[in-house]
């Protein structure tokens, strides 16, 4: 199992012993409304869909924060020739919805992915158009809108390594600042075939 910390969140990589946790949360009026697919979500559905991204090239981590599960981050679809995915936030807990935790996680997993995988030099997400605060959320971060994506409802963003670098150092320089003493970024786990080769190296030197 792959885990991943920095500034206070710890990213646990989903396991199935938690995905009727996120269902719950996740088939939610005021999650689900800002989702694509709004449509219930049945236990049997959450178990086929579990077992259909439970692999290399797919990457959900559980967000813990003060020892509780507050929400959900991804990439999604990863590809190893053009070498990115899709990625995606929620978080349930609403003590932590207006809190710095979204972008602490965010930070800490482009941060893995970019820095330390070097999995990709870029990113994409896809934001409902009225859902302003995930769309200034993502522009903070360095996510532009791709261009004809205007008309679209659920529309495409990208984050470019080059953006990430601009926008990214000045939330990581904040965040350290917010928590000096947890802005290593710190990771271990399993070697596994679930994870993708570069990711399995790194354990590797961990644990040689």
């Amino acid at each position: 199992m792959l885990v991943i910390e920095q500034y206070g969140v710890k990213l646990i990589r989903l396991q199935r012993e938690d995905i009727e946790m996120v269902r719950y949360w996740r088939n939610q009026s005021d999650i689900a409304n800002y989702m694509e697919y709004r449509n219930y979500i049945t236990p049997g559905s959450q178990v086929k869909w579990f077992e259909r991204i439970n692999n290399k090239y797919n990457y959900y981590f559980v967000i813990e924060f003060e020892s509780k599960k507050v929400g959900l981050i991804n990439t999604r679809d990863y590809d190893p020739e053009n070498g990115f995915g899709e990625g995606g936030i929620f978080i349930w807990d609403k003590n932590y919805i207006n809190s710095h935790v979204a972008v602490f996680s965010t930070l800490c997993w482009l941060n893995f992915a970019f820095f330390y995988v070097k999995l990709s030099t870029r990113s994409v997400a896809r934001i409902l158009r009225n859902n302003s605060g995930a769309i200034n959320y993502n522009q903070q971060i360095g996510y532009k809108l791709l261009e004809g994506q205007e008309n679209y409802d659920n529309q495409l963003y990208e984050l470019t390594l080059e953006n990430y670098l601009k926008f990214g150092s000045k939330l990581n320089k904040a965040a350290t600042q917010l928590n000096s003493e947890t802005s290593e970024l710190k990771y271990h786990g399993d070697v596994s075939d679930l994870n993708v080769e570069a990711i399995n190296q790194l354990l590797i030197k961990l644990n040689p």
